[in-house]
């Protein structure tokens, strides 16, 4: 009993306030432990009266003596005074060390302004919400084929018929399919984005007509009347926003059109929608025409899950009637999933290095504050004894670097305005339309939290040391010139992290740039330099039929031909980095492709004899076609790349005289291969080749729209007034669209890229020269601690090259520390690019060998300079100074 009732007094004498614990607890638990001991002797009754009055003294003195204490306690100042005089005493503190003061601002600066601008960025692209009503019940329907190795293949209008009858999970549901229209008033021309939608497309987004009505359910019909919904961009340029146009009309590919609604805005998503035009699809269309794409608005409480689910039941009919080997599949995913698909790996590259940039600024920064420090623990010390407690020098430091952060937060938030233009000028053609990057309060709440964020991360080791300062060492004559082993180890720590973290983004903007470097030797297979190119699409209504097309066409190339320069001149439905245009065929004698087996789509391109030539496409066997040759229902030549030819003959060398025809093609019109090309890089550098073929334009019959090159050796951007002068000769109705050179076609489709590489290679740049710094500092601040040592040192006979060893020593072991971790994080960093690293493997020896030597090299450099300094000074000078 006696040791459980001594067990339960000390523990009940944590009660009493923490001052009167510390001077008496010992004393009371002994006395206590004697009481008890003579009330035992006289038995079990007197024991156990002492235990429980001893107990409830305890009990009814702890609180009082909490309160007198209270009572007695020094008045607190005024909160807000006691601020401003730690933000003044701050401010007095940077002024007296500039150069440090500024280096922090301007590290965090950097570190902000870089946060800001990704961030702007990625939640233009992933958190915004679209400007719909619920926009989180919205989703993208589509069909997916992965025998034909296409991840979105598009909606068959009959597949959409059958949803919408036979689904109920759906609100509504809509397809749209882009366009471009020619537009007219008579006097003058141009080219606008549009869209054919079906009835319901308003309704399932939300918006409302600004003035009039959208289309109804008999205007969606096959052979649908000409009426035309305009969006709110259009109204204002062309109609002046007049409130009368309602019921005007204007030539949309030159047919007149009544306008019947004014849609807002927002309507204009996923582009710059122009205008709308009743899909008219036919429920009972024979062919398969993958053109939609398909927009639906969940019902309350429905999950994508279900949607799916209920899609795919819908779909059974389809797969026993139409589709029995069930090659096309349709899916759900979130609206916003559909649109930022390509920008994923780009988006978590940026967001990922931007943290690790911040991440080894506040290292950096928490480093030389906690130096910092180090050196003022006399100050501490000096504040301790005459008071202040350690809650109070807390407060002090974490209100200094309150005071740094907010000063590079309000810089920073400023560079980042100008890292966000510079961000939309890099990326024209990268991001969707519908992005917008103005400001937001989720990126001020963001900037916000960065600036918090970072005040506690590097003033959280100086405040947390602050409150463990030994207030006899801290006043004694040694402290000016020692340092604590922790914090010693501290700052090492630091420095480590810098390194690498350094090294992870050093090694993936490395591989990025070797990757990208490897990208440009790619060869295209056709010429970029001097070809300048542009597009028509003829309206139905003047251009009929396949020989006044080709007409047309004819006269633009006469004429492009005889505009000075120009050496020659082709047109192309297709031509490369700009569209699509596939289907799929089959070889003469050759077996069906297997269910198991992959079935690419082949991308088809009608193209006059001179393109091959202009464009500089390299020819391996035959030889190309010429303007005269081929008939529509006769001898139809055809020109194919060698991933054609793999496909479709594997192993046979030469396949010139074979001959193809379109799947599911019953009148048997073959095309009979003339000749082989080689392979190109039709959808960019960084996508494979593809099965493709060109046939010329007697061949196809007719085409309502072509791409013209011309090819020149000079500038071939001097060649666009001419262009679009020749155009507007023949036919003032008819406006000109993608007017470029080839090797501006090339640059944008490289853009999302280089921005990636980019920013990786300059966050790269940013945190070596933070880690470096951060070496250099920690080094200094060692030499500068260990100066007295060092001097001992060289008075006993060190030479100039061990002190020199010693000092350089200790900032490379960080060097190497910091290698050793950041190599493997590196490795799994690199892991995440492989689909950005073209012909790099992410083990690439180079890429870390240059990485090691160069973070090695920068931190000797770094070393050195203090180095040099220890081994310069004079021994006797060291040795009295105070130790």
């Amino acid at each position: 009993m006696n040791r459980s009732a001594l067990r339960l007094y000390r523990l009940l004498l944590r009660l009493l306030p923490s001052d009167l614990y510390r001077a008496h607890g010992a004393e009371m638990a002994e006395l206590f432990e004697g009481e008890l001991a003579a009330a035992r002797a006289r038995g079990p009754g007197p024991a156990l009266i002492t235990c429980l009055i001893a107990i409830w003294d305890l009990i009814r003195c702890a609180p009082r003596e909490h309160l007198r204490r209270r009572r007695h306690r020094r008045p607190r100042e005024r909160t807000m005074q006691t601020v401003l005089a730690d933000v003044r005493f701050a401010l007095r503190t940077f002024t007296r060390q500039k150069g440090a003061t500024a280096l922090i601002l301007l590290t965090l600066t950097l570190a902000v302004a870089a946060n800001g601008a990704v961030f702007t960025l990625l939640d233009g692209l992933f958190f915004r919400p679209f400007p719909f009503p619920s926009p989180e019940r919205l989703v993208h329907v589509n069909e997916r084929a992965p025998r034909w190795n296409l991840e979105y293949v598009g909606i068959n209008y009959p597949d959409f018929h059958v949803w919408r009858e036979h689904t109920t999970s759906f609100e509504a549901m809509a397809l749209v399919q882009p366009t471009n229209v020619n537009i007219s008033d008579g006097v003058t021309a141009e080219r606008v984005r549009g869209a054919f939608v079906t009835h319901d497309f308003a309704a399932t987004l939300g918006v409302r007509p600004v003035l009039g009505r959208t289309f109804t359910a008999e205007e969606d019909r096959p052979n649908p009347p000409e009426v035309v919904v305009i969006g709110y961009g259009l109204w204002q340029t062309r109609f002046g926003g007049a409130r009368d146009v309602i019921g005007r009309s204007f030539r949309v590919n030159s047919e007149p059109h009544e306008i019947i609604g004014v849609l807002p805005p927002q309507a204009t998503f996923p582009g710059e929608v122009a205008l709308w035009l009743p899909a008219g699809g036919d429920p009972a269309q024979a062919w398969q025409s993958y053109a939609y794409d398909g927009v639906a608005r969940l019902k309350p409480g429905v999950t994508l899950a279900q949607a799916e689910q209920d899609l795919l039941q819908a779909h059974a009919s389809i797969f026993a009637e139409r589709d029995t080997g069930r090659v096309v599949t349709p899916f759900v995913i979130p609206l916003r999933d559909r649109f930022v698909a390509d920008f994923r790996v780009m988006g978590g590259a940026l967001g990922a290095a931007v943290v690790l940039v911040l991440l080894v600024a506040c290292a950096n920064v928490a480093s030389a504050m906690l130096a910092r420090a180090v050196f003022r623990q006399r100050e501490m010390g000096i504040r301790m004894a005459i008071g202040a407690s350690g809650r109070r020098l807390t407060r002090q430091l974490l209100t200094e670097s309150l005071v740094l952060a907010a000063i590079a937060g309000v810089a920073g938030t400023v560079l980042g305005v100008w890292g966000v233009r510079a961000l939309v000028a890099s990326a024209e053609g990268v991001l969707p339309l519908w992005v917008r990057l103005d400001g937001t309060v989720r990126a001020a709440l963001f900037g916000v939290s960065v600036v918090l964020g970072t005040a506690v991360l590097f003033g959280l080791f100086p405040s947390l040391q602050a409150r463990r300062v030994d207030l006899r060492s801290a006043l004694s004559s040694g402290a000016r010139t020692s340092g604590s082993v922790p914090q010693r180890r501290m700052l090492d720590a630091l420095v480590i992290v810098e390194v690498m973290l350094a090294a992870v983004l050093l090694v993936a903007g490395g591989l990025l740039v070797r990757g990208y470097d490897r990208l440009l030797d790619v060869s295209p297979g056709f010429q970029l330099d001097g070809i300048a190119s542009f597009g028509v699409v003829l309206p139905e209504a003047r251009y009929p039929d396949g020989p006044a097309q080709a007409a047309l066409y004819n006269r633009v190339l006469e004429r492009l031909r005889a505009i000075p320069g120009v050496e020659s001149a082709a047109a192309i439905t297709c031509p490369p980095l700009t569209c699509h245009w596939g289907s799929f065929l089959e070889a003469e004698g050759g077996a069906p492709p297997r269910r198991d087996e992959p079935d690419p789509v082949t991308l088809v391109r009608v193209a006059t004899g001179d393109y091959f030539r202009s464009v500089g496409t390299p020819l391996v066997h035959g030889r190309f076609y010429t303007d005269a040759e081929g008939d529509t229902v006769g001898y139809r030549p055809i020109v194919v790349n060698e991933g054609f030819a793999r496909r479709f003959w594997p192993g046979e060398a030469n396949p010139v005289g074979r001959r193809v025809k379109f799947r599911g093609d019953t009148t048997n019109q073959w095309f009979t291969v003339l000749g082989v090309t080689r392979d190109e890089r039709h959808y960019g550098l960084h996508e494979p080749p593809r099965p493709g073929i060109y046939t010329s334009l007697r061949s196809w019959g007719g085409t309502s729209s072509m791409r013209f090159v011309a090819r020149t050796s000079g500038d071939p951007e001097v060649l666009f007034a001419g262009m679009r002068r020749v155009v507007a000769e023949l036919d003032p109705e008819l406006p000109v669209y993608q007017v470029q050179t080839m090797r501006r076609a090339l640059d944008r489709s490289l853009a999302p890229r280089r921005l990636v590489v980019t920013a990786l290679a300059l966050f790269g740049a940013i945190a070596l020269v933070l880690a470096v710094t951060g070496v250099y500092a920690v080094v200094s601040y060692v030499v500068g601690r260990r100066r007295h040592e060092l001097g001992i040192r060289m008075a006993l006979g060190a030479q100039r090259g061990q002190v020199l060893r010693l000092v350089v020593g200790h900032g490379l072991r960080l060097v190497a520390v910091g290698l050793v971790l950041g190599v493997p994080a590196a490795l799994g960093a690199a892991k995440r690019l492989s689909s950005l690293l073209e012909g790099v493997s992410e083990q690439d020896v180079a890429t870390y060998a240059s990485v090691i030597v160069l973070l090695t090299l920068t931190g000797v450099a770094a070393a050195m300079l203090p180095a040099r300094r220890a081994a310069n000074a004079a021994p006797i000078a060291a040795v009295n100074e105070e130790g």
